[in-house]
Parts: C-alpha cells; sequence; structure tokens
C-alpha cells in the first residue's frame, strides 16, 4: 500500500509500537514513494530489548533501514523522531543518511544521545544543501533547534 500510494503525504505512526521489524517494513516501503512528504515515527522505540530496559541497544537492521530511507527518498521533507530512545551509535548512524537526503526538518527531542551524537549532526549540518531545522535536546534540558541562516 505504501509503496504505490500516489496521495498520501503525511504518514503519522507517532506512539504505535511499532519497533524494530515494524520500521524495517515501513522504510522499505517508503523508500520508493513519491507522495509523502513528511514522516513521524515520534514515541517508536527500535531496540531490540524491552522499553523498560535503560541500556537497550538499538537493532542494527532497523535504524540501517532508516538511513537507507533517508539516502535513497526524494520527497521527504520532514521526519520526528520525538523520544524513540536513539543513542549514540543510532545517530552517528542516522547522520550518515542525512548527508544525502532531501530533508529539510528533522526532530530529535528527547532521545539519549550525548555530545558524540551532537558532533555527528554538526558536521553534517556544516555543509547540507537542504536540512534548515534540526531539534535537538541537550542533556541539560536546553533544546538546541539549529536553522540556517540564508
Amino acid at each position: 500500500m505504501l509503496r504505490e500510494n500516489k496521495f498520501l503525504t503525511l504518514l503519522d505512526l507517532q506512539d504505535c509500537g511499532l519497533g524494530p521489524v515494524g520500521l524495517c517494513e515501513v522504510c522499505n516501503a517508503l523508500e520508493v514513494n513519491t507522495t509523502l512528504t513528511s514522516l513521524d515515527l515520534s514515541r517508536n522505540t527500535f531496540d531490540d530489548k524491552s522499553i523498560a530496559s535503560l541500556d537497550s541497544t538499538f537493532d542494527d537492521q532497523s535504524i540501517a533501514s532508516l538511513v537507507q530511507l533517508l539516502s535513497n527518498n526524494q520527497t521527504l521533507e520532514s521526519v520526528e523522531l520525538f523520544g524513540c530512545r536513539l543513542d549514540d551509535d543510532a545517530i552517528c548512524s542516522l547522520a550518515t543518511g542525512l548527508q544525502h537526503c532531501k530533508l529539510k526538518k528533522l526532530n530529535l527531542r528527547y532521545n539519549i544521545f550525548t555530545a558524540k551524537g551532537v558532533t555527528e549532526l554538526s558536521n553534517v549540518l556544516k555543509n547540507h544543501p537542504t536540512l534548515t531545522h534540526v531539534y535537538v535536546q541537550l542533556p541539560d534540558g536546553l533544546c538546541w533547534p539549529y536553522t540556517a541562516v540564508p
């Protein structure tokens, strides 16, 4: 359905218990979609352990499928990953996909990555031609909204 849909521009899957397998399926279907401009995956966890576990590690395949989606989809402009428990490894992998995406907005607030993840994001943002708004919740509770200056 998602692969062939010609009318859907916004897909809101926030807080639906998507998990790593669900993320892979959604990303694979959307990789060739040519109408979707906004994807909200907020408050889903893509790790391979219990949501209650504080030391959860991310399923490499699910993050890889998200990276592939961001690298290949040419119409996606906004992705919400608010509260998905993305750690430094997930953010570093995600930064790879951001290098070739057409996104304009990325929300990464309320995840569990540290300065290492912020550094990786900063490196990508230095020369990114389309990504103008990135939202990050820093550990001290302050937001870091990145807005490109024309």
